[in-house]
C-alpha cells in the first residue's frame, strides 16, 4: 500500500516484501565470482538494485508511522541496522583479503548505511542536530583511528590498505557533518 506521497505505509505485507527483496538481493551477491568479470558485475547489478529496493523501501515506511514511540524505536533499529551493514562488509573485505567480489560488496554496504543513516536522520530538528554534530564526531576520529591501527598493525598490507580506505571514505562523510563550519 502508498499514501498520498508515494511512500509504502507500514504493513506486515510490505515488510515480508522488503525483506524478502534483501535476501534475494544478498542470495545473487553469494553467486559472484571472487573475481569479477562481466558475469560478476551483472550479478552485482541485479543483487544492488534487489537490496537498494528493498532497504530503501523499507526505510522509507518508517515517516508514515504515527506513533511516536514506535518511529523511534523503528529508526533506532535501522540506525544500528546500518552500523551492522558496514560493520559486516569491512569483516568480509578483510577475512576475504581483498577480492573484487569483497570490493564490490564492501563498497555497497558503505552506501546502504550510510544511505540509511542520511535517510532517516530529521537535519532540520536543532535537538536532533547537536547530537549528530557529536556523534559524527566521535565517529570520525573512531574511523580515521581503526584505519591507521589495522594499517600499522598489518604493515600497509593489501587488504588493509582496502579497509582504511573504506573507513577514511566513511570519515569524510561523518566529518563534513560533525566538522561542517556554522555559517
Amino acid at each position: 500500500m502508498e499514501n498520498s506521497n508515494n511512500r509504502p505505509t507500514f504493513s506486515i505485507k510490505e515488510l515480508i516484501i522488503c525483506s524478502a527483496l534483501i535476501v534475494c538481493g544478498c542470495i545473487v551477491f553469494g553467486f559472484m565470482p571472487d573475481e569479477m568479470g562481466i558475469l560478476g558485475w551483472v550479478l552485482f547489478a541485479i543483487g544492488t538494485f534487489l537490496n537498494i529496493v528493498g532497504i530503501f523501501r523499507l526505510a522509507a515506511m518508517v515517516p508514515g508511522i504515527e506513533n511516536e514511540e514506535v518511529k523511534k524505536i523503528i529508526s533506532i533499529t535501522v540506525l544500528i541496522a546500518a552500523v551492522f551493514i558496514q560493520f559486516f562488509g569491512l569483516r568480509y573485505l578483510y577475512y576475504s583479503r581483498g577480492t573484487g567480489k569483497a570490493i564490490a560488496i564492501t563498497t555497497l554496504t558503505l552506501c546502504t548505511s550510510l544511505g540509511l543513516i542520511l535517510y532517516l536522520i530529521d537535519f532540520d530538528d536543532e535537538k536532533m542536530k547537536k547530537k549528530i554534530v557529536i556523534a559524527c564526531r566521535i565517529i570520525t576520529v573512531f574511523l580515521v583511528a581503526i584505519a591507521i591501527f589495522l594499517n600499522v598493525r598489518d604493515n600497509f598490507a593489501r587488504v588493509t590498505i582496502y579497509v582504511g580506505t573504506i573507513l577514511l571514505i566513511e570519515a569524510v562523510v561523518t566529518g563534513k557533518i560533525g566538522f561542517a563550519r556554522k555559517k
